[in-house]
């Protein structure tokens, strides 16, 4: 069974592998997992809600393309309605934010004190600009650029679904550091089985998801899909469009995309890899919750209108989803 943060006052000291995930929602809790199958000293998991309270009784348990449960005292589960959890101060030696883009700041805030020199630390939370955030607050040496594009969601609280194997990606962004400084983080993600690969270029990388999340999450959510329903021709074309009105502004910031045809092929690819996966905006607005649209359409809208460009097809998308949440 899991420590409980309310009641656990004590950690050994280790001198080996501490690793943080910050937001166990449907990816967290699967990063968690898989990590944690893998092995490592102590694995902080902070999380809220009824998932975060049955992941502190009885451990994660994993379906879908992998079918396993953990219970390791390596998890100190951190809930948010008691506190974040401190006692693994200047110890923590990779931490994960995997938490809704709305969340960050507020985790980057109260996690601070778990690192020291030498930590390193990987966002991926949905949208443009967490990575600049995360510089700032954490430093530039501590931070790389990342993405992942596994499909997770969550069927019942200290469950996660599996539903889509892909990858997670892990860059250099401007000045961050590269990949001699990533072997630790690269390994650790190779040997628990969630495939990490290097990528040099760390905007191309952020910005190459933040274009499947725009054509992908907000009308799977209008429609309450799963992704693999965007296949149909009409919808694909539609998701295209709004892919490609978002790439028109990355290239303006000098961001060095591939060509329409291949985002298209890359989109298709994700579609279909992930086809079984209701997406996150869909998980958000089924039960009410506030989505990431603001940091995902609404952002490339932004974007969009500093360079005098129209975004028709986002920011109807950013309005439609909006008028969900109000």
């Amino acid at each position: 069974m899991a420590k409980y943060t309310f009641i656990l006052e004590v950690i050994c000291e280790v001198d080996k592998l501490n690793v943080a995930i910050l937001g166990a929602g449907s990816i967290g809790s699967l990063i968690a997992a898989k990590i944690s199958n893998y092995g490592v000293d102590n694995i902080l998991i902070h999380a809220r809600g009824e998932h975060g309270s049955a992941m502190a009784l009885n451990g994660i348990e994993v379906e879908g393309l992998d079918s396993f449960t953990i219970k390791d005292e390596s998890m100190i589960i951190s809930l948010d309605e008691v506190g974040f959890y401190t006692g693994l101060e200047k110890q923590i030696d990779i931490l994960f934010i995997t938490c809704k883009a709305n969340d960050v700041v507020s985790l980057m805030e109260k996690s601070i004190n778990l690192l020291n020199e030498n930590s390193k630390v990987i966002c991926l939370s949905n949208g443009l600009g967490h990575v600049e955030v995360c510089m700032d607050f954490f430093g530039p040496h501590r931070v790389f650029a990342a993405s992942i594009s596994h499909g997770a969601w969550r069927p019942a609280p200290g469950i996660v679904n599996w539903a889509g194997r892909g990858n997670i990606s892990i860059g250099q962004f401007g000045e961050g550091p590269g990949l001699n400084e990533a072997k630790l983080v690269m390994n650790l993600l190779s040997e628990s089985g969630l495939n990490p690969k290097w990528e040099d270029d760390g905007r191309k990388l952020v910005w190459s998801k933040v274009l499947l999340n725009i054509a992908i999450n907000p009308v799977a959510a209008l429609i309450g899909c799963e992704n693999g329903f965007l296949l149909q021709s009409n919808l694909f074309e539609l998701c295209s469009s709004i892919m490609i009105e978002g790439a028109n502004i990355a290239r303006q910031e000098r961001v060095n995309l591939p060509s329409d045809e291949e985002l298209n092929s890359r989109l298709h690819e994700v579609i279909k890899s992930t086809s079984n996966n209701f997406c996150s905006m869909l998980q958000d607005v089924k039960k009410g919750r506030s989505t990431e649209i603001e940091f995902l359409n609404q952002v490339v809208v932004q974007r969009a209108e500093r360079y005098g460009i129209a975004t028709p097809r986002n920011n109807m998308l950013t309005e439609l989803i909006k008028s969900i949440n109000s």
